[in-house]
């Protein structure tokens, strides 16, 4: 039995319920692969964590991937949400009608080079993105809530819903997304670095073949997906566990998922997300985009998990 160790982008919930669904009801296994989900570790994103070799696998983005230390020795093999899901809610009462308005003011990013969509959105505005003090931080909901900053990145299926629970009215914000600027990014992808795919071929094929199965039962057995996620995270109650199951799966089930098939990882993905660092950053990558993209693995997974005939 391999070892092949995922490390999330946070603690386990609903946003991964496929990758923990082939971890705990034994997906992973029947193909010869341990699959361990890793929570995410407090100062160490996950590209560190492959990187540094403490991970194989990794849920991440495709500019998480071009502004990693070595780009270069990493490669996306599957993309499962098709839209960005990331909004950024901002007070009313800073100031804050238009997007415009955010020049001169405080916002909360996550740390770890986490702000790249943020940062196109404001550039693709008019503004110039130094113009907005972006404050880090892993909690960007209390930093709004208790008034830190005047806007802060959110995901809508997490973030935002904790920001409303905790007492935030949606009337008090305005709520800006990346979209309306055609800056959007997408989010959740799984990496791999170059050299551990070609060690060995077929363990990552089975490694992807299984995250195709996981979240294809995700989809289809919502009730079970949601059992496992309220087993592993007590802490979340019962509505936060539906309602993200059923934000992440509008995400998914969108874009490419439906023209190409579940987890298709497209090379326009790692385009978008290259132009948004020459625009940004006027930085110039070593390779081509489209080399950051192997697809191979998605092609020769069974058709039963590459669907795209969802509704």
């Amino acid at each position: 039995m391999q070892s092949v160790r995922l490390r999330l982008l946070w603690h386990p919930q609903p946003q991964f319920a496929g990758a923990l669904l082939a971890e705990h009801a034994g997906l992973a296994r029947r193909r010869g692969v341990a699959l361990r989900c890793q929570a995410m570790v407090p100062g160490q994103g996950p590209v560190e964590a492959l990187l540094a070799g403490e991970a194989e696998l990794a849920i991440a983005s495709p500019s998480h991937l071009l502004e990693s230390a070595q780009p270069s020795a990493l490669a996306l093999l599957l993309a499962f949400q098709q839209e960005s899901p990331l909004v950024y809610p901002a007070r009313r009462d800073r100031g804050v009608a238009a997007i415009g308005d955010l020049a001169g003011k405080r916002a909360a990013v996550w740390p770890g080079g986490e702000d790249l969509e943020f940062r196109w959105m404001l550039a693709r505005a008019g503004i110039d993105p130094a113009a907005v003090e972006r404050v880090a931080t892993l909690d960007t909901v209390a930093a709004l809530l208790e008034g830190e900053v005047a806007c802060a990145q959110m995901t809508s299926y997490h973030e935002y819903r904790a920001f409303l629970a905790g007492g935030g009215e949606p009337e008090s914000v305005v709520v800006f997304r990346a979209a309306d600027q055609a800056a959007d990014l997408i989010k959740d992808g799984v990496l791999a670095r170059r050299d551990w795919i070609e060690s060995d071929p077929a363990r990552a094929q089975a490694a992807v073949d299984s995250l195709l199965e996981g979240w294809t039962r995700a989809l289809d057995e919502p009730q079970r997906a949601l059992a496992l996620c309220r087993e592993l995270r007590p802490d979340m109650d019962r509505h936060h566990h539906e309602a993200q199951y059923r934000d992440i799966r509008a995400l998914i089930l969108s874009g490419a998922t439906l023209r190409e098939g579940l987890g298709c990882p497209l090379e326009s993905h790692m385009e978008r997300a290259a132009c948004a660092l020459a625009e940004v950053e006027t930085r110039r990558l070593d390779e081509p985009s489209r080399a950051f993209v192997d697809a191979r693995f998605w092609r020769a997974a069974p058709e039963a998990l590459r669907r795209s005939d969802w509704s």
